[in-house]
């Protein structure tokens, strides 16, 4: 089993990539999801601090 996990691509099972930003998701009280970087306050409004709103985006998890 060992060796058919190693022989999986890195990116896009749970690997870190240093390359990446650290992001985090966060749902507001309208239960609306929203993709920030990973030192945002929460108690503060998501927009004002730079994060996208995920309906807004143009891609998907399938993507």
């Amino acid at each position: 089993m060992q060796e058919e996990e190693s022989k999986k691509p890195a990116l896009g099972h749970g690997i870190y990539h240093p390359g990446g930003r650290p992001m985090k998701v966060f749902r507001d009280a309208e239960g609306c999801l929203w993709l920030c970087d990973k030192g945002i306050d929460p108690n503060k409004e998501f927009a004002q601090q730079g994060c996208w709103r995920c309906r807004d985006l143009a891609f998907t998890r399938n993507d």
